[in-house]
């Protein structure tokens, strides 16, 4: 167990990595895209996601859905959370302030994962429980 969550930390943490180096090659390509930098940023965080999501999901496709939904909803939440409570920290104004909210941003992201895998697998022993009992 403590083996699958390592490795589902460690890959959550370097796709968000490479987000940076996406973002700043679409930013060598177009220099002049402005704030449209932002449109890129996160349609790389929403595809890498995803494919943390396949790389590391066991659920029924339908279940998977649900959890990439709920995490995308706590994730976003989180995030906005934090960034207003410490955007004047070093961990957003230090010289590697981007690092460090990527770093961050992966992080909560496997463990909202971790968390919601943890209560679909505790749904889904209760309700062979209860099957059990009712039949």
């Amino acid at each position: 167990m403590q083996k699958k969550i390592t490795i589902q930390y460690l890959i959550g943490v370097g796709l968000a990595l490479l987000t940076i180096p996406i973002v700043e090659g679409a930013l060598s390509v177009l220099p002049n895209i402005g704030w449209h930098f932002l449109t890129v940023m996160y349609i790389t965080v929403f595809t890498l996601q995803i494919t943390f999501y396949y790389l590391t999901t066991n659920f029924k496709f339908g279940w998977t859905v649900l959890s990439f939904i709920l995490n995308f909803i706590l994730w976003t939440f989180e995030q906005v959370i934090i960034e207003k409570t410490f955007h004047d920290s070093i961990i957003y104004n230090g010289e590697n302030g981007k690092l460090g909210v990527y770093i961050l941003g992966g992080l909560l992201w496997v463990t909202n994962k971790i968390l919601i895998d943890k209560l679909f697998s505790l749904n889904k022993s209760i309700h062979k429980q209860s099957s059990r009992i009712n039949a």
